[in-house]
């Protein structure tokens, strides 16, 4: 599983968490009587604090220098989470004594720290090596979705490829690129196969290759920058990707016209 995969498995486990408790602290006679689901709700709690240390265990791995700062931080905020669901005065504690409200009140206050974690190890993992195992499941991501010019691309020079990507996806669905990778990146955004966030992390490191790039500041490029531009390229795309399969998804599962 990618670290993206994670994340949004984070994320998700988050929401239908928060939706549980939203329930019993609207509802809290009823779901007093209902014990299964209140343990269903503690599960799911549980379940996310167990994902993040998990994480962090395997975050803490890439400490070094450069990403000290980052890695503490994790560190601190899974900690304060974890004192969230499980310390004296604690959203288990809570329910466990019926208090949904009160549980549903504090679990609300985890949701910063959670992306402030989420934000930190992305930031993490652009600081390190894209590992060679995640380069080999995108170029088999590509290839099963049938990006087969991209993989070639991505074999013969690791150059222009999130602009590749882009105009890939567009002609995918019927779109016709137009040349220019902010108006092209601004259409994927149009269309719902990114978001905003998406659009701007994008649109923010392709400026960046560009300036660094042929055409940039020749004389400044350093080994720095190489580094840089491969697992920032590297990461767009596996975003970019992720993105276009949930659309594609979404866009399979509709009902169909009668």
């Amino acid at each position: 599983m990618s670290i993206e995969d994670r994340l949004s498995s984070i994320e998700s486990q988050y929401k239908e968490a928060y939706e549980m408790l939203r329930q019993m602290a609207s509802h809290p006679t009823y779901y007093r009587s209902a014990p299964i689901y209140v343990a269903e709700a503690l599960k799911k709690i549980l379940s996310l604090q167990s994902m993040l240390e998990l994480l962090y265990e395997d975050v803490r791995k890439l400490k070094d220098e450069k990403t000290k700062f980052y890695v503490e931080r994790c560190e601190e905020n899974v900690k304060l989470i974890g004192n969230f669901i499980r310390g004296v005065d604690s959203i288990c504690t809570d329910i466990d004594f019926d208090d949904f409200s009160k549980a549903f009140r504090y679990f609300k206050l985890i949701r910063s720290l959670m992306y402030q974690i989420i934000e930190d190890v992305r930031l993490i993992y652009a600081l390190k090596l894209y590992p060679i195992q995640e380069k080999m499941a995108l170029k088999s991501l590509l290839t099963d979705l049938g990006f087969l010019e991209v993989t070639k691309c991505l074999d013969e020079a690791e150059t222009n490829l999130a602009e590749k990507t882009v105009t890939s996806i567009l002609s995918a669905i019927g779109k016709t690129p137009s040349g220019y990778f902010s108006t092209d990146v601004g259409t994927l955004s149009s269309l719902g196969i990114i978001d905003k966030e998406t659009k701007k992390l994008t649109e923010a490191t392709y400026s960046y290759l560009s300036e660094a790039g042929a055409h940039g500041r020749i004389g400044d490029l350093t080994s720095s920058d190489a580094h840089y531009a491969l697992k920032e390229t590297y990461m767009r795309i596996d975003i970019l990707l992720k993105k276009y399969s949930m659309y594609s998804s979404k866009k399979d599962n509709k009902p169909k016209a009668r």
